[in-house]
């Protein structure tokens, strides 16, 4: 459920999703190890943010920074994700 929310959010292609999926040789996310959906998770956000910094570590420290230390903390992380990618969209908003 994890995933389909938030592929959801970021409008993620599900192709990409089963390809990556593919290379995972499983056909559900519910297959893998909790790690390996956390890796599928960060590269929908990290895709999802490649056009929206200027500079590549931007988003991936973001990321780390206001998605995984907030889900470490006890935040929702849905709840997170829709934080740090209004972050992003105001902070490119903002840029321009």
């Amino acid at each position: 459920m994890r995933v389909k929310n938030i592929r959801t959010l970021l409008d993620y292609p599900l192709d990409l999703v089963k390809e990556w999926l593919r290379f995972q040789d499983v056909e559900l996310p519910s297959s893998l190890l909790e790690e390996k959906i956390d890796e599928l998770i960060k590269t929908m956000c990290l895709a999802w943010a490649s056009d929206k910094c200027e500079h590549p570590n931007h988003a991936e420290s973001s990321y780390q920074k206001q998605v995984v230390d907030a889900v470490a903390n006890s935040t929702d992380e849905l709840t997170a994700i829709k934080t740090w990618t209004q972050h992003l969209q105001t902070s490119k908003a903002g840029a321009m």
